[in-house]
């Protein structure tokens, strides 16, 4: 892609990005209320329903329609090139790997104890938790394959899907074509992916996981490595759930994160690194970290 490609100022496509996607998201949410009342007695149905809408009306169109009307190339603007054999390997073994460590940076965050002057942020935030958390019960209480295999399609690959192509494959783009040093484009837009859910007591390891693949676009140059690592981190989720729920009832699921012993997660964190390391020794440069002839 080459910088007479785009059309507008980054100001511009960054505020034509918003628009677009207040507008839509403002859509996703009446017709929510819509199915939410159409399928009153079956929410389960209405919640995946929902999900989908948001992921195609709330994410989707946004980044297609402003990656069209930008961009003279929208498909190299959003990284649809295909990914590489090696990368996909190192993804996989980071899904593993990186467990232990991950918990702990969960049950860390999730644990944070607020000073006496906030106890009215952290009880507002704690109960956005408890509420996204019910809301989650609702779509994966059920026990059944076939309910198991439409949440491993919503929350798994359509949101995996959704979101990097709206956030690192549009947000991320926009910024680091328009000029935005790409780390720093990677943390604010890591920022915003985080914030945008509103769960204050997942924040840090949601913007660390953003701020992860944001990397795999910047290293690999294709969208379909970070949505491939998003899908199978939202599976394996997904999957640990159901399992819960059919080995303990509704009564096991619980949204209290635990820690895994010190040695597996030192071991966890040394062996991250050293996947890190190996996926930017790997990087592809000059296709995504501004513009390529």
């Amino acid at each position: 892609m080459k910088r007479s490609d785009l059309v507008l100022t980054l100001g511009q496509r960054l505020f034509l990005l918003m628009c677009m996607f207040l507008i839509c998201y403002g859509l996703t949410m009446v017709l929510s209320f819509v199915l939410g009342n159409v399928f009153a007695a079956r929410p389960a149905v209405a919640l995946r329903m929902s999900a989908m809408v948001q992921d195609v009306v709330a994410f989707i169109v946004p980044a297609v329609a402003t990656s069209v009307i930008v961009c003279r190339n929208p498909a190299a603007l959003l990284c649809l090139s295909t990914p590489r054999l090696k990368m996909m390997v190192l993804v996989m073994a980071m899904l593993f790997v990186s467990v232990p460590v991950q918990e702990a940076v969960i049950y860390w965050n999730y644990n944070i104890s607020l000073p006496e002057s906030m106890s009215g942020f952290e009880s507002m935030s704690r109960s956005l938790e408890n509420a996204a958390f019910a809301t989650l019960k609702v779509m994966l209480g059920d026990t059944g394959i076939g309910s198991l295999i439409l949440n491993l399609l919503i929350i798994g690959v359509a949101a995996g899907f959704a979101e990097e192509l709206l956030f690192r494959g549009c947000f991320q783009r926009l910024l680091v074509t328009g000029g935005v040093n790409v780390h720093v484009a990677i943390w604010l837009v890591a920022f915003v992916f985080s914030a945008l859910h509103m769960q204050f007591f997942g924040f840090v390891p949601r913007m660390l996981l953003g701020a992860y693949f944001g990397y795999l676009l910047l290293w690999s140059g294709s969208i379909w490595v970070p949505v491939i690592a998003h899908t199978l981190n939202n599976m394996i989720y997904v999957f640990a759930m159901w399992n819960q729920v059919r080995h303990g009832g509704m009564e096991a699921l619980s949204n209290d994160p635990s820690l895994w012993n010190i040695w597996a997660t030192l071991g966890s964190a040394v062996f991250t690194v050293g996947v890190l390391f190996l996926m930017w020794k790997l990087r592809d440069s000059g296709k995504h970290s501004g513009y390529a002839a």
